[in-house]
């Protein structure tokens, strides 16, 4: 089992820490938080990281939101 923080920006300002099986990637972190995936931009350090990136134990990935409109 590995753990993974994530900070929801920027609207939420929330941190939530959570576990998951070996192997897990961002996409699957993202939809264990109840979100859509094409709605938040991965950031790893200061590094963007695509949706099938396999996550680490101990990551702290930044999940920003998308916004659009016109």
């Amino acid at each position: 089992m590995m753990k993974v923080t994530v900070h929801l920006l920027p609207n939420r300002k929330e941190t939530r820490t959570v576990e998951f099986d070996e192997g897990a990637d961002v996409e699957s972190l993202i939809r264990k938080l109840g979100l859509l995936p094409d709605s938040w931009i991965a950031i790893r350090g200061a590094d963007p990281v695509p949706s099938d990136e396999p996550l680490l134990d101990g990551d702290e990935i930044k999940l920003i939101s998308v916004v659009s409109g016109g």
